[in-house]
């Protein structure tokens, strides 16, 4: 009866915010908290100009990031013991889920940026691409903050201010209204509260995972195959979308050059907002397939020089410097093809 009761309370703990998210669509998208919205940001955004608290609410906002979050994710599971690394894998499905959930809740309910219509603003730091509604930053951040306190309790509490700081941070730089970045934080605690249900789920999850890791660390060079592939099929698909959609592009070295920045800053690669720029999401598609090709030649590298090494220490250095590379490998083809399918989508 107590298990039952824990059960709801944790499907309670879902649905609550995601009728919240829902609400807010529907008010933001009938306009019936216009007024109060646009005079909040007017008030938030008010307070900038400081050049000290500009850099800090930049610096804030990067926390929401999908780099970040990445990062954490990768040294939990390269540096951490057996339940870090199972709390990783558990903390990447949130990450993904947040990600793509973003992405669509973006496609489905777009808002212009403030920064974009409204007059008497000034836009803090430089302009970001695709929707404002919602805010993927804060549904990360959030997402992110919620599962670690779920799972550790007040060890999480910094996280959680932390995230209220990342979601003020992107109306102080006029990105995004308030009732965006809080439809993005219920929206986290949304997806954060289902991933806690599969964490308290016994699976063989984590055992595939272990298992796929230890078959390719065994003979990495043969299972290196299947990567390589995908990559270059990525890369025709992409270059075929470009001859398809924009062929002068190809004829313009020049332009891809200049585009390369953008497309290889790691904000963008974890964060899909290069998804909504063309010609840069098209490239990427090219891009990302021939970076994670490198990637995973470093990460055989290291696993093949592991298996030579007598001292124990630079086997490990070796061995988690490869599962290092790997991970990033792999979150770049995940990057490429999520990007490829929103091309698709829309093109349809």
């Amino acid at each position: 009866m107590k298990a039952r009761n824990v059960i709801k309370a944790n499907q309670l703990f879902i649905l609550l915010p995601l009728a919240t998210f829902i609400a807010l669509v529907i008010a933001v998208h009938s306009s019936i908290l216009d007024i109060y919205d646009k005079m909040l940001l007017y008030m938030i955004n008010g307070a900038s100009g400081s050049e000290a608290l500009d850099i800090l609410m930049l610096t804030l906002t990067e926390v929401g990031g999908g780099f970040f979050w990445f990062m954490v994710i990768v040294v939990l599971w390269v540096y951490g013991r057996t339940e870090e690394r199972n709390f990783a894998i558990f903390l990447a499905i949130t990450f993904v889920v947040s990600g793509l959930s973003g992405l669509v809740a973006k496609t489905l309910f777009y808002r212009p940026r403030p920064y974009e219509v409204l007059s008497g603003v000034d836009l803090v730091g430089s302009g970001e691409y695709g929707s404002s509604f919602p805010s993927a930053h804060s549904a990360r951040a959030f997402a992110g903050s919620t599962l670690i306190f779920r799972i550790y309790g007040k060890l999480a509490y910094p996280l959680l201010v932390l995230s209220f700081a990342v979601a003020l941070s992107r109306v102080y730089m006029c990105v995004h209204y308030p009732t965006d970045a809080v439809a993005g934080a219920f929206l986290g605690l949304a997806i954060a509260n289902f991933v806690y249900i599969l964490t308290k789920k016994p699976s063989a999850l984590m055992d595939r995972v272990r298992n796929v890791w230890v078959d390719f660390s065994n003979n990495p060079w043969k299972r290196m195959v299947f990567p390589t592939l995908f990559c270059i099929v990525l890369s025709i698909i992409s270059v075929s979308i470009i001859l398809v959609k924009e062929p002068n592009l190809l004829n313009n070295p020049q332009d891809i050059i200049s585009s390369l920045p953008i497309i290889v800053d790691p904000r963008n690669m974890f964060d899909y907002g290069i998804t909504f720029t063309w010609p840069m999401s098209a490239l990427s598609i090219l891009v990302y397939p021939l970076l994670s090709l490198f990637m995973l030649f470093m990460s055989t590298f290291f696993l093949v020089s592991a298996k030579r090494m007598k001292n124990h220490s630079l086997f490990d250095f070796a061995l988690k410097t490869g599962t290092f590379f790997f991970v990033i490998c792999l979150t770049l083809i995940a990057t490429a093809f999520i990007i490829l399918v929103y091309i698709l989508l829309i093109s349809i």
